[in-house]
């Protein structure tokens, strides 16, 4: 029995060291990391308005001077509702307008997102509140509205990180090609001072050839006029 106790004990004590000396298996899977799909902005644009609109006519449904609760609450959740809307139907369409006019920017984008944020935020605590204090007809098309908004919000997200990494990875090639082509050398030459410079020949002008005048005609002797004048 003793025998077997201690052979026991020899193999647990002995499992680590065997373990250590196996070698690792190398049928494990790789794990890829994939690139997620880039984000289109007609689309998220597109989820947008449907989840906004659908909210505006779900806030309107509402009957919020029914439910069970204080005056005070009621107040505070009737100007919630109405922030909502009034948000919804004048601040949302601007922002969309101008992702849209500059084509995708992400300052027009981050707008848009930091508005949903808040919509989003105000819109799950009326959802929760007519969960308590509502009918399920009022709940349940308010928790809808807050998860299509939800997910749009968040493929908006996607998108403003994935156009804002493509800008800054176009910034710094730029500017690692501009110090590339501040450090590379150029090339300078150099006279040495000892050498005189480089007398430039000019060619020989060519001999001009003088004209030649023809000689004047010999004037008459006064003999030769007496003569042959008349007497």
């Amino acid at each position: 029995m003793k025998t077997a106790v201690g052979a026991a004990i020899l193999l647990v004590l002995a499992a680590p060291c065997i373990m250590a000396q196996a070698p690792m298996s190398s049928d494990k899977p790789q794990v890829v990391q994939v690139a997620p799909p880039a984000a289109n902005l007609d689309a998220i644009i597109s989820q947008v308005q449907q989840a906004t609109s659908s909210t505006s006519t779900n806030i309107g449904r509402l009957h919020i001077d029914k439910w069970k609760t204080d005056t005070d609450q009621k107040q505070q959740l009737q100007q919630i509702a109405g922030a909502l809307q009034r948000n919804i139907a004048n601040a949302v369409p601007g922002l969309i307008n101008d992702v849209q006019t500059s084509k995708g920017g992400v300052l027009a984008s981050f707008k848009l997102y930091h508005n949903l944020n808040v919509v989003y935020e105000n819109l799950s605590y009326l959802a929760d509140v007519a969960g308590s204090l509502g009918k399920k007809e009022e709940f349940e098309p308010l928790a809808q509205d807050a998860q299509s908004l939800e997910s749009a919000r968040s493929n908006l997200s996607t998108y403003i990180e994935q156009t804002a990494n493509k800008l800054e990875t176009a910034y710094v090639n730029a500017l690692q090609a501009r110090q590339a082509a501040a450090a590379t050398p150029q090339k300078v030459v150099v006279i040495p001072e000892d050498d005189p410079p480089k007398k430039t020949t000019k060619p020989a002008a060519k001999p001009t050839k003088k004209k030649t005048l023809p000689a004047p005609a010999a004037s008459p002797t006064p003999g030769a006029q007496s003569s042959s004048s008349p007497h």
